[in-house]
C-alpha cells in the first residue's frame, strides 16, 4: 500500500476536554455531613449541588449559605466574577 506523502497528512485537533475549573468560581466550594468537600472533578459539582446534605459557600463570605440556582447561574459559569462578593472584593484592593 501506498501512503500519502507528508504534505498530504491529514492533521487532526487534539483531543482533550476543557480545563472546567477555569468556569467555577475560585471562591466557591462545599461542605457536606463531613466538612469540606474537595473539588477534583469539576464536572460532578451539579450533582452534588442538588444534594440537600451539601451546602455551597463562598469563601469571601464565610457564613453565606447559598441557594442552588445562584450558584448554577453565577459561581459555576465563566460570568462568576459578576458575582456581588467577588465585586467587593475587588474594591477592597
Amino acid at each position: 500500500m501506498a501512503s500519502a506523502p507528508p504534505s498530504m497528512a491529514v492533521t487532526r485537533p487534539a483531543f482533550g476536554l476543557p480545563n472546567l475549573r477555569r468556569n467555577v468560581c475560585p471562591h466557591f466550594y462545599m461542605t457536606g455531613s463531613r466538612g469540606a468537600i474537595p473539588i477534583q472533578a469539576p464536572h460532578l459539582l451539579k450533582a452534588l449541588i442538588r444534594q440537600d446534605t451539601n451546602t455551597s459557600r463562598c469563601q469571601l463570605r464565610g457564613g453565606v449559605h447559598m441557594e442552588q440556582g445562584y450558584v448554577n447561574d453565577v459561581c459555576l459559569t465563566p460570568r462568576f466574577n459578576q458575582c456581588v462578593f467577588y465585586e467587593d472584593e475587588l474594591t477592597r484592593e
